[in-house]
């Protein structure tokens, strides 16, 4: 059992750098959640704020090996969630090309659309079947326009990525793409068996996201042509996670750190008025504003019956601070404490230990620390299933 676990822990923090195909081989994959959610405030679940089913994931991915040092790979999510403004649609998620290094062994270049290389985020395997902490807090998103550098490091001590992204994640394009790419590194070291250490940065000198609260800052003065167009910048964005998992047996435990900060620039137009109410022309106002965010993401897993079952709990905090009158002041509405548990009951498994047919349950409760704010509890049914095939090259 330990010997498997290792294994398998392995496979999962190395597979984005693997060219698992043969030349001419193409890999077709579906992966589908299929939940119902309920949320409640206080733990009413017959009262509750959401009851729903959904589609949550309907990923199909393409994969192609052109030759040994050549690899594509193309995933679609078509999903139904009215979680989502755009409810049922198809979202691009991944599109990329690896290319061996010529000079560099068991590194490849990877451009294109991408993993996200940052904490859990890309080797997050869904035991517990809500995002990572820095997913599901929007540090970060999970895939994003870039280009890569990854490879494992020697004598298999462990892994390393450097890339530079857009910055905007995989939802936004074109001209809602800022000027300022992302730099990203991360490193994973496997000194013993059973153990990974390894920690993940990203910096970012600015972001540009007037395009968000661009209709919130328009006030249009009943005929006039001024008006009030705020304009909002994050600036100096910095992000830094270390990460652990500790797996003996048929126990495992994952958990890392988040910190991240910046300063957010506001510019906007101040209308000025003569003493009739009559607009006489307008003012620009820039001001800054410091934030900074830390939280602890903690999940435990025991599997047990032949790795048929998986028993997990999780415990997350989360401290958003914001800049009052000079000070950082805990914004106590947005931080919180947040626990619960639940299970995964493995009907089948594909190759290599990963999900092919499952139920999924969980629970978690999130509490303010204001503590005047009642706590959310959420309670999550899904069934997940996934399976991939390989299409030979057809012989000629």
């Amino acid at each position: 059992m330990l010997r498997k676990s290792i294994v398998l822990f392995a496979v999962a923090i190395f597979t984005a750098a693997l060219f698992a195909l043969d030349p001419g081989q193409t890999e077709l994959e579906h992966n589908g959640w299929f939940r119902y959610t309920n949320q409640s405030s206080d733990f009413k679940i017959t009262d509750p704020s959401v009851s729903r089913f959904s589609l949550e994931r309907g990923y199909l991915r393409f994969s192609y090996q052109w030759a040994p040092p050549f690899f594509t790979k193309m995933t679609v999510d078509i999903f139904s969630s009215d979680k989502y403004p755009e409810g049922a649609t198809v979202r691009l998620k991944e599109a990329y090309a690896d290319i061996a290094m010529p000079v560099v062994r068991d590194f490849n270049l990877t451009a294109g659309l991408q993993k996200h290389y940052f904490g859990l985020i890309y080797s997050w395997d869904y035991t517990h079947p809500e995002k990572s902490l820095a997913d599901d807090q929007g540090i970060c998103a999970s895939a994003d326009y870039g280009l890569t550098i990854n490879g494992y490091l020697p004598s298999g001590l462990g892994e390393l990525q450097l890339g530079v992204y857009n910055g905007e994640g995989y939802k936004y394009a074109g001209k809602y793409v800022n000027l300022s790419p992302e730099l990203l590194g991360n490193v994973r070291l496997t000194p013993f068996p059973g153990i990974a250490l390894g920690v993940s940065m990203f910096t970012n000198a600015a972001d540009q996201i007037h395009y968000k609260n661009d209709k919130k800052g328009r006030i249009t003065q009943s005929g006039s042509t001024f008006f009030m167009n705020a304009d909002t910048t994050n600036k100096n964005r910095f992000a830094l996670a270390p990460m652990f998992k500790l797996a003996f047996g048929p126990v495992s435990l994952l958990g890392e750190y988040i910190n991240y900060n910046y300063t957010r620039f506001f510019s906007y137009y101040k209308i000025n008025f003569d003493s009739a109410g009559a607009v006489i022309d307008s003012t620009l106002n820039e001001k800054t504003k410091k934030y900074s965010f830390s939280g602890l993401d903690l999940v435990p897993t025991v599997t047990l019956a032949k790795r048929t079952l998986e028993i997990f709990g999780r415990f997350s905090m989360w401290d958003r601070k914001e800049e009052h009158d000079n000070e950082m002041q805990l914004n106590k509405d947005k931080s919180f404490v947040r626990y619960g548990a639940g299970f995964n009951y493995h009907f089948m498994r594909r190759e290599k230990g990963k999900p092919g047919l499952e139920f999924q349950f969980a629970w978690t409760r999130t509490q303010p620390k204001n503590t005047e704010l009642k706590p959310t509890d959420v309670l999550l049914a899904q069934v997940r299933f996934e399976w991939s095939t390989i299409i030979n090259k057809p012989e000629l």
